[in-house]
């Protein structure tokens, strides 16, 4: 038997995709990375699928962020390699209380090459 639900990963992809742009947070300081909560000594930087999604985590701590947003292009063009070369890893979609899956910035290319959106 087979199931139609789609990932995390797979509707953070599909969704930002037909958009067209992703959403980090961002501050004069900086943009938010947290600790992996999977692997030890690794950064996760988390990104969203809308700008709700985001803003919803400019609270506390990182009041002082908002929701900025990056192009599909040059998400995959820049921030992905820099990320991979950095051995950052990405929390797409991240829930409220900042928790979700964390993929590879390598594996996430593949995701989105695996999806094909008519033009």
């Amino acid at each position: 038997m087979t199931t139609n639900e789609a990932t995390p990963i797979e509707k953070f992809v599909t969704v930002s995709r037909a958009c067209g742009e992703v959403w980090g947070l961002q501050c004069k300081d900086g943009w938010v990375i947290c600790d992996s909560s999977i692997y030890e000594d690794t950064d996760v930087m988390p990104f969203w699928s809308s700008k709700d999604a985001a803003a919803i985590h400019c609270v506390d701590e990182w009041e002082d962020f908002a929701p900025v947003s990056i192009a599909i292009p040059e998400f995959l063009d820049e921030w992905l390699v820099d990320l991979a070369k950095d051995a950052v890893m990405l929390g797409p979609d991240w829930g409220s209380d900042l928790s979700g899956e964390e993929i590879e910035a390598a594996e996430l290319v593949t995701r989105y090459l695996q999806i094909n959106l008519p033009h």
